[in-house]
């Protein structure tokens, strides 16, 4: 159980109260208010403010891989937008039309200089029959077996790579 005043992690908690709310805090922080008898700990015991966003940062400190098999942009979208629209042999004119946008739109991301928004993106995908979202592998960080605890790095990411 976790103390709602301090967050110290204690195996009991005492029901007291604390500038007007109760809170069920360890001994260490029973001394801050006044102690509530159970018969009217009933009449104000409803989950406290302090307990859910204690259980809030709790869920948001768990660690968890982002990235594990989401989907993202294909570094290598113009080529597969070229390729495509020279498969179906139309120029980028007509494949702008089609999509409902510039010419300059298409060239540009063709060219690489103009990464797609969700929409166009999928109005591509439709227009040329292909998928430019590509499934992102997890990234499997090693950690150190030291006794202090860190992030990881932009330094430890490129070491990573170079390996």
């Amino acid at each position: 159980m976790r103390c709602e005043l301090c967050g110290k992690e204690v195996p009991y908690l005492k029901k007291v109260m604390v500038e007007g709310t109760v809170l069920n805090v360890c001994k260490d922080c029973a001394s801050f208010g006044q102690p509530v008898s159970e018969k009217d700990a009933i009449k104000y015991d409803t989950k406290s403010t302090v307990q859910e966003r204690l259980e809030v940062r709790e869920r948001r400190m768990r660690e968890r891989d982002v990235l594990d098999h989401e989907k993202v942009l294909d570094p290598d979208f113009a080529n597969k937008v070229r390729k495509a629209r020279m498969k179906l042999g139309i120029a980028q004119d007509e494949l702008a039309k089609k999509i409902n946008e510039k010419h300059s739109v298409v060239a540009k991301i063709e060219h690489g200089d103009l990464v797609p928004d969700e929409n166009v993106r999928k109005k591509l995908e439709k227009a040329l029959g292909i998928s430019l979202m590509v499934t992102m592998e997890p990234v499997h960080v090693q950690k150190k077996s030291g006794g202090e605890r860190r992030g990881l790095t932009l330094g430890d990411l490129i070491r990573m790579e170079e390996e």
